[in-house]
């Protein structure tokens, strides 16, 4: 990604023309990216612990962002591992909140409503338990981006099939699809006419009239065990750049091309399109700091989880394991079959030797220039 954003100083035209309309996290995602793997961050010393070989090698400090594709890829791992372990074991249904495509736009105008849009949609399953006089765990992503790169605001979510009633004894509950629909559209639509209320003028209210007529998409997917691919599903789509390094085909500086998944016909279509048009794709995307991606809900709640779920844990005698942090090197070894701490030279393992600290964020952020345009940083 980084030589994307390099390539003929493709970033740096792009923002010297369009500075004065591009937010702050955006510049300061792309400048993670762009001093990602940087000897200048900082780094891990590291060197042979055969004391007769004199092999040393500099880990630099990875920018942590989910935006950067190596960083993402981290962050993925560690979360599917996290969550894997603290979900019950019965069944779920993840359902697929989505909206009219002319209502997109509305949530890349107002980003705060986006908060709005993933507690309306869980709150529609919590409301249709409560009737049912039970608790069940909910956790839910909201996605911006389509496979296209574009704009499409919608949200997962994954649900029990079930949860814990008033004497904390496990019940079973369905979900009704037609009236989840009804709910999510009427709670979406309240809320943009209250945006209308408040000054919004890009829509109508009669155009939003017309949007709450017609029948929109919830997709239930069918009931099932299967949560850890769920869990992986959306975590590649919400811990990861908007579009993987795999699908970029080519970048000459001026264009690239990539290809998607057309969800109609199953097959890849190739896209090439200017530099310009690539990079507002990918940054409309980068959330405001601070943004959860993912929420949970219920059962699996930060305020309650501690209370409720060894409570279902015991229901369905399960024992939940204790997931360590996948190192750097564990990480290498599963997604690459390469162990990075394997002396090149005499094959021993590498040991840690020191930690040298570089510049911070806020310090690249002034080497903004030398960085979009791989000139020698300043010291």
């Amino acid at each position: 990604m980084k030589e994307v954003f390099q390539k003929k100083n493709a970033w740096f035209k792009f923002f010297n023309l369009n500075s004065h309309r591009i937010r702050d996290v955006e510049v300061e995602t792309v400048v993670k990216i762009l001093s990602c793997g940087l000897i200048s961050r900082g780094f891990h010393l590291y060197r042979c612990s055969n004391r007769a070989c004199e092999h040393t090698k500099k880990i630099p400090i990875s920018c942590n962002s989910r935006s950067c594709p190596t960083c993402g890829k981290r962050a993925i791992d560690e979360w599917i591992e996290k969550t894997k372990n603290m979900f019950p074991d019965c069944s779920y249904q993840h359902i697929t909140f989505t909206m009219p495509d002319v209502l997109w736009p509305i949530f890349r105008d107002n980003r705060d409503k986006l908060n709005d849009l993933i507690r309306i949609a869980t709150q529609t399953l919590m409301d249709m338990a409560k009737k049912e006089g039970v608790t069940v765990g909910i956790f839910a992503a909201i996605h911006t981006y389509g496979r296209e790169l574009n704009w499409n605001t919608h949200v997962h979510a994954s649900v029990t099939m079930g949860g814990l009633d008033i004497d904390r004894n496990w019940k079973e509950v369905n979900f009704k699809k037609d009236m989840i629909m009804r709910m999510w559209r009427y709670g979406i639509i309240t809320m943009i006419r209250s945006l209308i209320a408040d000054g919004y003028k890009n829509i109508s209210k009669s155009f939003v009239t017309t949007q709450y007529e017609r029948p929109w998409l919830v997709h239930f997917d069918k009931p099932t065990k299967d949560y850890k691919h769920t869990i992986s599903y959306i975590g590649r789509y919400t811990k990861k750049p908007p579009i993987a390094m795999s699908k970029i085909l080519a970048f000459t500086g001026t264009h690239v091309t990539y290809k998607y998944l057309n969800h109609r016909t199953k097959k890849y279509n190739r896209l090439t399109i200017p530099m310009d048009e690539f990079f507002e794709k990918f940054i409309q995307h980068i959330p405001e700091k601070g943004f959860r991606m993912t929420r949970y809900y219920g059962l699996f709640a930060n305020a309650v989880r501690g209370k409720l779920l060894p409570r279902v844990y015991e229901i369905f005698k399960q024992v939940v394991k204790e997931v360590k942090k996948l190192t750097y090197q564990q990480m290498s070894l599963v997604s690459f079959g390469h162990d990075p701490l394997r002396c090149i030279v005499c094959s021993n393992q590498l040991v840690v030797a020191g930690l040298f600290l570089g510049k911070t964020t806020k310090d690249f952020l002034e080497c903004h220039t030398e960085l979009a345009t791989r000139k020698r940083l300043p010291r």
